[in-house]
């Protein structure tokens, strides 16, 4: 029988999980910073189990294959899943206790939607964290990267796995985009297809990086020549407090940190043009006093509606304006209230593109005032429309 409650809380321990997190084609690159080496649950297991040593949290990789052989080898479904049935015992404990029953055949379906390249397929598996990932892979041999899965099912503006997208259009500069390290190295590795490049990392993270690479090296396709060099992501923000507001500790902030990884470019009817830049928090964090040891943070959104036939220059508009001083309240328009105008704003609708924004005004709410100079440049990761969130959603489930 189909699950249930535990399968969805596999699903999203699956996706959240740090672990998949180095696996290149999985959903689980988010636009938040990596959590620690060791979580509280391991800092706690270890207390526990001192006597034991060190607790190693990563499995190590599988044997690599060859994900082509297997594919030329797949007939169908029922035959893949008596082939490979005979399960360890262990493992065939640990899936019943998780409630995955259908384990085994949903695996089958990787290969089936990755043979047909029919992105339907995925949606008959029930983990989302697999089926995410079967579409990942459909994305990538099909090469179209405007079918790799939206990152966040529903929020097209947070925009697809970069590895995916960077696979898929034979774009090796969109590795950049990776939030970690090793997840960088391992995209680049698979678009050069090429070993060598995971000898910038070491231990579990290299050895995966090595498997990823033997196990789709066949099926990679070779990446574009002559791309021109992306442009540089950096940027600058300078406050200064306003009407009696005093000055805050840190009154220059260097944006590159914020927008290294490249911006989403989200187009819309008649031309329109939606971009959010720096890192916007959640509404509840309004309600909640920036801790003292944090960095201040900016975040801003940016749109262009251009009307098809329009013959004036477009004037940018300010959707939203977010500031967050360490200590302090956040500020945020709306509701708050911010006379600002956009100076500046660049807009390419092109992957590799520049965005390019800057912003100037003062920024008022709780009892405070800054003005505020805002300018980045950074390079778009990828471009959503915003329907894409329905091509996230399983269209037919058994």
């Amino acid at each position: 029988m189909r699950r249930l409650a535990l399968l969805v809380v596999l699903g999203s321990v699956v996706a959240c999980d740090d672990k998949a997190s180095k696996r290149p084609f999985g959903p689980a690159a988010t636009d938040v910073a990596p959590p620690p080496a060791s979580s509280g649950i391991a800092a706690t297991l270890g207390a526990i189990g001192a006597d034991a040593g060190p607790l190693d949290l990563v499995d190590p990789p599988a044997p690599a294959g060859d994900l082509a052989k297997e594919l030329e080898a797949f007939v169908n479904v029922e035959t893949c899943v008596s082939q490979r049935a005979a399960i360890d015992p262990l493992l065939a404990d640990a899936l019943r206790a998780i409630g995955y029953d259908t384990f085994v055949r949903d695996a089958c379906r990787l290969l089936e939607a990755a043979k047909d390249k029919k992105r339907e397929t995925c949606d008959r598996i029930d983990a989302s964290s697999l089926r995410s990932r079967c579409k990942a892979w459909v994305a990538m041999l099909a090469q179209t990267p405007d079918a790799c899965p939206l990152l966040f099912e529903g929020l097209p503006a947070r925009g697809r796995g970069a590895t995916c997208v960077a696979i898929a259009g034979k774009d090796p500069r969109l590795c950049l985009a990776e939030p970690r390290p090793s997840q960088r190295v391992t995209c680049d590795a698979l678009a050069a297809r090429s070993e060598a490049k995971c000898e910038a990392l070491t231990g579990v993270d290299r050895a995966a990086c090595v498997r990823e690479v033997t196990r789709w090296r066949a099926l990679l396709p070779t990446p574009l020549d002559g791309l021109p060099k992306l442009p540089e992501a950096k940027g600058k923000l300078v406050l200064a407090g306003e009407a009696g507001t005093a000055d805050p500790k840190v009154t220059e902030v260097d944006l590159a940190p914020d927008v290294g990884r490249g911006a989403v470019m989200t187009a819309g009817l008649r031309d329109r043009l939606r971009v959010e830049l720096g890192v916007l928090g959640e509404s509840e964090s309004a309600r909640i006093a920036g801790a003292l040891n944090k960095r201040t943070r900016v975040g801003l959104v940016v749109t262009l509606d251009a009307p098809r036939g329009a013959t004036k220059e477009v004037t940018p508009t300010l959707d939203r304006f977010e500031l967050e001083v360490p200590g302090e309240l956040p500020l945020v328009s709306p509701p708050g209230k911010c006379e600002c105008r956009v100076t500046r704003a660049h807009l390419d609708k092109t992957r590799g593109g520049e965005v390019s924004v800057a912003v100037e005004g003062t920024l008022a709410g709780a009892g405070r005032t800054y003005k505020v100079s805002f300018a980045a440049t950074t390079f778009v990761r990828d471009v959503v429309t915003e329907d894409s969130a329905a091509l996230t959603l399983p269209t037919r489930r058994p």
